[in-house]
């Protein structure tokens, strides 16, 4: 059975853990820092210790900096290739979808084509999934209302 109680106290626990844990690495990086200033002051001098320190501090952040540009670079890169390829593809297939809505309204008023055709290449252009739906109900209402036609004229 759920016991809230205890898992909260669970969860409470776990957090004082990683509290703890982090205060120590804490204390044992500054301590270990401060035990290497004085090492690289006593052997490189007291100018050029804290400079060799503040070097190999600062070292591990630039190498970060320099991977994290480079791969940067190249995941813009690949989403651009990405983001053409997904653009070519609603194109090809908002032209399908258009001539679909066309087809469907041919035969009937100019102005309805016109504003479906309208309708049409606004939601090609800004919503290129709704279009789909769109040439789906007005393909569905051409084609009911070609049978019905083809009905009464028998």
């Amino acid at each position: 059975m759920f016991n809230l109680s205890e898992q909260l106290s669970e969860l409470r626990d776990s957090i004082i853990a990683v509290v703890l844990l982090v205060a120590a690495a804490i204390l044992g990086v500054a301590w270990a820092s401060i035990g290497l200033f004085n090492a690289l002051q006593i052997w490189l001098g007291p100018v050029w210790g804290p400079v060799a320190l503040g070097a190999a501090m600062i070292l591990p952040l630039a190498i970060y900096m320099l991977i994290k540009r480079l791969t940067k670079e190249e995941k813009k890169r690949q989403q651009t290739l990405a983001k053409q390829q997904t653009q070519a593809f609603y194109t090809q297939s908002s032209v399908v979808h258009i001539q679909r809505i066309l087809d469907a309204l041919k035969g009937r008023s100019p102005v309805l084509a016109t504003v479906g055709a309208v309708i049409a290449g606004f939601l090609a252009s800004k919503f290129p999934s709704m279009l789909a739906v769109l040439s789906e109900i007005i393909g569905a209402w051409g084609d009911d209302v070609k049978r019905k036609t083809a009905e009464h004229d028998d």
